[in-house]
């Protein structure tokens, strides 16, 4: 995974990898950018570089412990201090203009030019989006009546892209996490992540979404900017068309409204977002402070609606997607991953109970059941590839499959 790390001399990236360590962090920043272990203080509060002798800040300094028990995941803005002065390179490449001889005159139309503008973009890359009914009405339902809209959740969404570059989502996977009003940390396992995507591949399917739930706490904006950051992360990462869906509640004189709507980043969001132009400040507001990585002290570095400021309404960084509905072959019946009451061969046994008339591969045909079975100890990946392309084909499932998976529902 990438990781942004700002100094006083600039921003700069270091690669590590998914379960790395405090250590494995410093030895990368060390091998990458020159600055040796001793003389790097690193933390994931930006008061970091301005903290005066003795005031307290949050360092890293667990050398065992792994970036994400500290919420640190690929794309995060993490800060370093030393206490020398290096030349760090810029962020992005400098046009001709900006690398021009001193003393060479400037027109009008060549510091239009420089200068960034943020535009509104008309149409999102995607086409559309067409969420399972029942994969959506399981993710909204739980946020409802299970969380009551208390705290934030999230999912990744799984599914395809046809030529036309509609989006279609086939299931969701809601991954370990812990969820405030304001956040929701994920706490990725690589095992288990693992076997969602072989099951999604031997499917046909691939990671095309991210879907959140928003608290109900009072707010005054549809997007905040720890969202549009991680939306613009997930765009950076996995491609101009992957797509975002939200879950919100809203309360008018009639009553509360479930909204359930779809967006995509500007692909200016997502430039910006990877030459570091965001801050960390309002992470809770629906407006972003951007600084201009080449020129740091520059306090107003964007142009909006004709104006100089150092703010963006989170609005300009969105494009609404058209978001439709269907029924696909998989269901989503089954007691989902990862939520406060747990799977165990009970859940397996009463769902199983309830399909007795269907065949045994329909029964089958749930995300969270093979999920489920992949990680039983009774099932090796050989066995539930072999089940999987069974669901995928809809074929028969060996009588030898259904007797140990009756076996571990306990029937």
């Amino acid at each position: 995974m990438i990781l942004r790390l700002r100094s006083r001399d600039g921003l700069e990236r270091v690669d590590v990898s998914e379960d790395a360590t405090v250590d494995d962090l410093k030895n990368a920043v060390e091998e990458s950018l020159g600055v040796k272990r001793e003389d790097q203080t690193i933390s994931a509060e930006a008061k970091l570089l301005t903290a005066k002798e003795g005031e307290a800040v949050k360092c890293l300094d667990q050398k065992s412990k792994r970036l994400e028990s500290y919420g640190i995941g690929h794309g995060s803005m993490l800060y370093l201090r030393y206490g020398f002065e290096r030349n760090v390179p810029a962020a992005s490449v400098k046009s001709s203009f900006e690398t021009r001889p001193f003393g060479a005159s400037m027109t009008v139309e060549q510091m239009v030019a420089m200068q960034t503008r943020i535009e509104r973009q008309e149409k999102p890359n995607c086409a559309s989006i067409s969420m399972d009914r029942h994969a959506a009405n399981g993710f909204q339902l739980y946020i409802n009546q299970g969380l009551a809209f208390s705290v934030k959740r999230t999912g990744f969404m799984y599914g395809s892209v046809d030529d036309d570059k509609n989006v279609s989502v086939e299931f969701i996977y809601e991954p370990p996490q812990d969820g405030t009003e304001d956040e929701v940390l994920v706490q990725a396992s690589e095992e288990e992540e693992g076997k969602v995507d072989v099951i999604a591949s031997l499917l046909g399917l691939k990671r095309v979404g991210l879907i959140f739930s928003q608290s109900s706490k009072e707010k005054d904006h549809l997007i905040s900017t720890a969202e549009i950051m991680e939306m613009a992360q997930m765009q950076d990462t996995y491609g101009e068309l992957f797509v975002t869906a939200v879950v919100s509640l809203f309360h008018s004189e009639e009553g509360a409204d479930i909204h359930f709507e779809a967006y995509q980043c500007t692909n200016q969001c997502v430039k910006l977002w990877r030459e570091g132009w965001f801050l960390d400040e309002g992470r809770d507001t629906g407006v972003s402070v951007l600084q201009d990585p080449r020129e740091p002290s520059k306090k107003q570095p964007v142009i909006v609606a004709g104006k100089d400021t150092n703010k963006v309404d989170n609005e300009w960084f969105l494009c609404p997607v058209k978001i439709l509905d269907h029924e696909g072959a998989l269901s989503s019946d089954f007691a989902v991953e990862n939520r406060l009451t747990s799977q165990d061969s009970n859940d397996l046994k009463a769902y199983l109970k309830q399909r007795t008339s269907l065949p045994f591969v329909r029964a089958l045909s749930d995300f969270h059941v093979l999920l489920f079975l992949a990680k039983h100890s009774n099932m090796d990946p050989n066995d539930i590839a072999l089940i999987t392309e069974a669901v995928r084909d809809q074929s028969e499932v060996g009588e030898g499959y259904k007797i140990i998976i009756e076996s571990i529902a306990r029937m």
